[in-house]
């Protein structure tokens, strides 16, 4: 099976201010048991090796959710909502951080008239904002 964990975090920045943050991991195992071993454990790698400057500062992790996805859907299916309140924070977003694989690949949307283009992964890569994808009038 595959399985998508949705986690949060809380970290604290250069001059110890408290920050919090969202990531997703995903992985192969036979039951969600085994599948948040390996969750753990390449959490812990990730934080451990210093393999990502986004963990540095990563005091605790929380298990938000853990999805199953046993066959591909032929449908789009939404595994992950969340609203906060307030306009959108100052905030960092990185793909596929501290992940050196050919198995799974990053594509980044631009805007209607260009196709999604597949990107390398860059953790200290300048925001740019973004274009709406849809927008509800």
């Amino acid at each position: 099976m595959l399985y998508s964990g949705h986690f949060s975090f809380d970290e604290v920045n250069g001059s110890d201010e408290e920050r919090h943050g969202y990531f997703t991991c995903i992985a192969t195992a036979a039951t969600p048991e085994l599948a948040l071993q390996k969750f753990r454990q390449r959490i812990h790698t990730i934080k451990e090796e210093d393999l990502s400057p986004l963990f540095k500062n990563i005091r605790a992790v929380y298990v938000e959710d853990i999805v199953e996805i046993s066959e591909n859907p032929e449908a789009p299916v939404i595994t992950r909502f969340q609203s906060s309140e307030g306009p959108f924070p100052k905030s960092v977003s990185c793909a596929l951080p501290a992940s050196n694989t050919d198995e799974v690949r990053v594509f980044q949307w631009v805007s209607d008239t260009s196709p999604p283009v597949h990107r390398q992964v860059d953790a200290k890569q300048e925001y740019n904002e973004a274009a709406p994808f849809i927008e509800f009038v």
